[in-house]
């Protein structure tokens, strides 16, 4: 099933994907380090997307897919991958999926986790 790629003015959320990564710190635990991302404008829309079997999940519990215009070597599907975030609206997303929207090479869908506020 193909999902509707976005109209014009659809993407009017403003959004930084950044590389996420911990490093270690001097008390033995790891501190989270993010670069300086690539802005963007997304579209972002809560979905429920838990797979459970039985009483148990399953699946990685994805809780919102931000659209975004693919851009290569920024926002393509082999660019934007699980070491990164997404950041929109004074939330942060981390990323668990990243397709190529109906496999037009024009927008790249983002399946992510909600984290909470930065």
């Amino acid at each position: 099933m193909a999902m509707r790629e976005p109209g014009a003015g659809e993407l009017n959320r403003r959004a930084l994907i950044r590389k996420w990564e911990d490093v270690p710190n001097a008390a033995f635990g790891l501190d989270q380090t993010f670069d300086a991302g690539f802005a963007c404008w997304a579209s972002v829309e809560p979905i429920g997307g838990a797979t459970y079997y039985g009483a148990k999940q399953t699946g990685d519990q994805v809780t919102h897919r931000i659209i975004v215009r693919r851009v290569a070597g920024k926002t393509d599907p082999a660019s934007v991958t699980a070491e990164h975030v997404v950041e929109i609206g004074g939330m942060r997303y981390r990323v668990r999926r990243v397709t190529d929207m109906n496999d037009g090479r024009r927008f790249t869908a983002i399946e992510a986790e909600e984290m909470g506020a930065i």
